[in-house]
Formats: structure tokens, C-alpha cells, sequence
């Protein structure tokens, strides 16, 4: 039996095939194009060639899933591999050469030699595209509280004072009646006591608001920039509330696709909705694959990447995340640890202890990324729903 090897393009694919017991596939090569009439060429090329083990192809971009969908559907066993096993496997082969038939030829040598998991790679693509599609609002979110962030900075430095996240709940609520801290020094205390998150909620209260303002009294904000970061403020803020909607929206579509005891029990660790859940299911798969917690660390890529050279502070403060995993995976945990900081004892704790331990606050955010990572571990393999006290038979997991 052999093995074919496809690299995926936009509007053309490459194969090659390696013969039973060959560890180089052969130079020949067949380019078709990304269409019905592609399709049958390549499986008429395929019919010729004899019985296939496994057809090998990278899980790059979007553009292979049509072809998978094929190929599966005529009954042919799929691979689907992530691109960093085919880089590291030519590396070991000492290719040097990088071109679209070299890339085939190479995934075919590694469906040969690897002999990886064979799978229908659209089951379940649904519910993986739903929560993919809800992870990347959640994103776009990311990127807006960190823009909402430099705003802080640069129009209400003080509130960081009041708030250890200028942009959790109740720091927002204070920004959508006052965006800047020469607008909060001039309202009233009970009137900016009454501000409250979209949709109800806990004012901030009256202890709060008369702080914030006194604050706001002695502010270091640059005047000459106040209509400017007011003005972007609101519409940051409204771009935030949008997406929050949107965030909704695209979890409910999730719940509706979500079945199963695990994803119950996931959804028990408090910051974890429908879409995190299926997030961490479909992006993890089988988690018996992973021989240890560190594997699904690095995995994940929420593992520590030192960047102390030529930096003040030690590694303390230039350790930052390494992104070299899952992003859709590393999406999920950060919305866990965030939401975690509010709702999870657990997060809340091992965010406490690390910045008491003199890390930052992205540093230390991203540890909790990890402490939501080993919930999710212990959770799963150990079938049993969250507690703040973890089993004793799993207190390594969770206490990662």
C-alpha cells in the first residue's frame, strides 16, 4: 500500500505518491486545479496508482476542507496533519528544497514513514466552525479593550488606581458615562455612582464614584488631547458592546450544536460558555493523545518564552507567551482567564499570587491562561465536574 501526499493551494493542489517501504516518494507529480473537474482527475489518478493507505495533507488555511470532504466521501482514508509535523519532518530529512511539489512529496514520505491518525476530518466541522467563528469575536474583542487600554493611559491614567483591570465590567461602566478623567472630575458623585454594565447590574456605588472623582481632580491627562480620546473612547466602547452582542449571538448558535457529558461538564468551571467549550473540544480532539499536561501546554503554545536579553526588570518581566500552538485553543484560555478574574476562585487566586509574586499584568494573565488550561485537563481526565478543591488523584493537574 502507498501513500499520497497533497499540498493545498488556492486554485490548485499538488500530489505525489510514496510506494510501500520507500522512504522518498517519487518525482513525479500531479498538479490539478480546485475544482469538480480537479476532484475526479486526481481520484482517477489515484485509482490508477493501486491501494492507498492514507492520503496526507496539511490542515493550513481553508482550503484543503473541500478536497478532504471528497476524498472522504469516495472512501478514501484522510490525514490531516498540522504544518509544524511537516516542517520538523523535512527539517529531519535535511530537505532544502521549498516548492509545491517538494511539499507533496514530503507529506507523502511523512504518511509513509509517521503512518498518522486517519480520520473523517469534517465531522463535527460545524460545530468547530461555529466556535471558531464565535473565539474570533472574542479576538476582535481583545483588540479593541487593548486600544480601549491606551485611551486609559492617555485620557484617565487614575482609574488604573481604582480598578486592577482598567477595562474589566465596572471600569467600562465608569468610561460609558465618563470616557475621560477631565469629564469624570466634573460629575456628580451620585450621578457617576449610578453607572452600570449594559443590560443591569451592580452600579459601582457611591464609595467608588467619590474616589474616581477626586482622583480624576488631580489628573496627569495631557488636556490638549481630551476631545480626541473622548471621542475615541465612546466609539471604542460602542465597537466593545457590539461585539459583546455579536458574542451572544454566536454562543447561542454554539449551545444549539453542543451535545454531551463533557461539554456539561466543561461548562461547569465558572468563565467557561458553550462556545469556549466547543472550542476546547474540537481544537484538543481526543486528549488521551497527550501523554502528559505539559504536552497539551505546548500544544496550546501557553507555555512560558523567556525575552530577557537587553531588557530591564529580569526575566520576571520579560517573560511573554509563546505562540507557536492552537490559536483558536489560546483564544478560548485567554477568554477563560479573563472572565475567570470575575467569576473563577480559582483564577482569581493564581492571578493574586503572581502579581503579588511582582509579574505584570499580561504576565500574570497569561500564567492564568495556563491554570485554565490544567482545569480543562483535570476536568476531562479526570470525568468529574469543577470544584475549587480539586480530587486529590488530580491535584498535579490543577495545581499547574
Amino acid at each position: 500500500m502507498h501513500t499520497i501526499g497533497i499540498d493545498i493551494g488556492k486554485r490548485q493542489h499538488v500530489a505525489a505518491v510514496c510506494r510501500s517501504g520507500a522512504r522518498v516518494a517519487e518525482r513525479r507529480i500531479l498538479r490539478f486545479r480546485a475544482d469538480r473537474a480537479g476532484f475526479d482527475e486526481l481520484l482517477g489518478w489515484i485509482s490508477r496508482e493501486g491501494e492507498v493507505s492514507r492520503v496526507v495533507m496539511e490542515s493550513s488555511g481553508h482550503y484543503w476542507m473541500p478536497l478532504a470532504g471528497a476524498l472522504t466521501r469516495a472512501g478514501l482514508p484522510v490525514a490531516v496533519v498540522n504544518p509544524v509535523s511537516a516542517k520538523y519532518f523535512a527539517r529531519r530529512r535535511l530537505q532544502r528544497t521549498k516548492s509545491d511539489p517538494a511539499d507533496a512529496r514530503t507529506l507523502a514520505a511523512l504518511g509513509m514513514a509517521d503512518e498518522p491518525r486517519t480520520f473523517d476530518p469534517l465531522a463535527s466541522v460545524d460545530i468547530r466552525q461555529a466556535a471558531r467563528f464565535a473565539m474570533r469575536l472574542v479576538e476582535d474583542q481583545s483588540r479593541v479593550l487593548n486600544r480601549i487600554q491606551r485611551l486609559i493611559d492617555l485620557g484617565f491614567p487614575e482609574l488604573g488606581q481604582v480598578y486592577d483591570d482598567p477595562t474589566c465590567v465596572s471600569a467600562l461602566a465608569v468610561l460609558r458615562v465618563a470616557p475621560t478623567a477631565l469629564v469624570a472630575a466634573r460629575k456628580h458623585p451620585e450621578t457617576l455612582a449610578k453607572a452600570e454594565r449594559p443590560g443591569g447590574g451592580r452600579p459601582i456605588g457611591l464609595a467608588k464614584a467619590t474616589e474616581l472623582i477626586a482622583l480624576a481632580k488631580q489628573t496627569i491627562a495631557p488636556i490638549e488631547l481630551e476631545n480626541q480620546v473622548r471621542f475615541e473612547m465612546q466609539t471604542l466602547i460602542e465597537q466593545h458592546d457590539l461585539l459583546e452582542r455579536q458574542i451572544d449571538g454566536a454562543e447561542s448558535r454554539v449551545r444549539m450544536l453542543l451535545d454531551g457529558e463533557l461539554a456539561r461538564r466543561l461548562q461547569t468551571i465558572p468563565g467557561v460558555g458553550p462556545a469556549s467549550a466547543a472550542t476546547l473540544i474540537a481544537e484538543i480532539g481526543d486528549i488521551t493523545r497527550f501523554g502528559d499536561f505539559d504536552q497539551l501546554v505546548a500544544y496550546a503554545g501557553v507555555h512560558p518564552a523567556e525575552k530577557s536579553s537587553g531588557q530591564k526588570g529580569g526575566p520576571e518581566t520579560s517573560w511573554e507567551m509563546s505562540k507557536t500552538g492552537n490559536a483558536y485553543l489560546r483564544a478560548a484560555l485567554y477568554r477563560m482567564a479573563l472572565v475567570g478574574l470575575q467569576h473563577n476562585p480559582v483564577i482569581r487566586d493564581h492571578y493574586a499570587r503572581k502579581r503579588a509574586e511582582g509579574k505584570t499584568k499580561m504576565n500574570a494573565l497569561g500564567h492564568c491562561m495556563k491554570k485554565a488550561l490544567a482545569l480543562v485537563w483535570g476536568i476531562w481526565r479526570g470525568e468529574h465536574d469543577f470544584t475549587p478543591e480539586p480530587p486529590r488523584r488530580l491535584t498535579s493537574g490543577y495545581g499547574s
